[in-house]
């Protein structure tokens, strides 16, 4: 059941690939590299010349080196590559994910953000960035452009997750009942840290520090959100939990796209929470768009 519950649990919180994906590759992945942050060791890899630079925030769990170490690319590892032609693109592991440093202790999008803004300044990957950010990776990047305004030209957040999820889930669930099943408890309380891959992640926390605001003024925002969700009877929850689980995630992307003055939300057709490997034709033209509108801006 802790299984199902982390594979469930990732449809809102990370990547439905994390049971794999979480694994660190077997031998490193040729291009990653080894960053020394704050006493931590980061892998990252950059391809592509060019400016902005476009930073890669997967979801909850993902080793991004693992994923890019499989013979078939898909998600990033094959978006990556046309994005590169375009201009420079970066992904890397958080601590916590494949051969980066084990996570010692919980961290929030703020931590995950300087880490973030420490790792680029250190390997010289200089600003403007696009930031494209997917489930936990959106908050993540969402806090980096909160903090680092001056540096960031476009912020996209696919099917993300929201720093307020976990409570506004809640408001709207039953009350709670003696008979809940894990899957119905996980839903209350966020998936734990055996659910996450490797990371560590406090959701309490991190939802205290985004109540200062979210908003990013008028940087060019794209919310991508997958295709709204009918009942499964196959699903293990009861039908008016996926019901409201439903309404208050469709309603949280909604509201994610006000954060900026100067926003486009689409909502997928067909693509469920991975719409880098459902829909990465969305992705790619999101991101493209937000170049497009980086370099329109240098030039007047």
């Amino acid at each position: 059941m802790r299984l199902l519950t982390s594979i469930i649990l990732l449809c809102i919180w990370s990547s439905a690939q994390a049971q794999v994906a979480s694994i660190p590759a077997p031998s490193p992945t040729v291009g990653f590299r080894d960053a020394a942050v704050g006493g931590e060791t980061i892998r990252y890899m950059c391809q592509g010349a060019g400016s902005p630079t476009v930073i890669v925030e997967q979801g909850g769990g993902i080793s991004l080196e693992t994923v890019f170490s499989w013979k078939r690319a898909v998600g990033w590892a094959a978006l990556a590559p046309k994005i590169a032609a375009a201009t420079r693109i970066c992904v890397y592991d958080r601590v916590g994910l494949g051969r980066s440093s084990k996570a010692e202790r919980a961290r929030t999008s703020f931590d995950i953000a300087a880490e973030l803004h420490a790792l680029l300044a250190q390997e010289k990957i200089a600003a403007p960035y696009v930031l494209a950010g997917q489930s936990l990776g959106g908050m993540n990047a969402l806090a980096f452009a909160t903090q680092y305004r001056a540096e960031v030209v476009g912020l996209l957040l696919v099917d993300s997750s929201h720093p307020q999820q976990l409570a506004r889930t809640n408001a709207v669930l039953p009350a709670r009942g003696d008979d809940e099943s894990d899957l119905m408890r996980a839903f209350r309380e966020g998936p734990d840290r055996t659910g996450m891959g490797g990371e560590w992640f406090d959701f309490a926390k991190n939802s205290a520090r985004f109540e200062g605001g979210m908003s990013i003024g008028t940087l060019p925002l794209v919310v991508l959100t997958r295709a709204p969700q009918s009942p499964d009877d196959k699903m293990p929850l009861p039908r008016d939990w996926q019901i409201a689980i439903e309404s208050v995630h469709q309603q949280l992307q909604r509201e994610l796209a006000g954060v900026s003055m100067n926003s486009k939300h689409i909502v997928a057709r067909k693509a469920g929470h991975n719409i880098q490997l459902d829909e990465p034709q969305l992705v790619l033209d999101a991101i493209m768009s937000l170049i497009e509108q980086s370099r329109e801006g240098d030039k007047q």
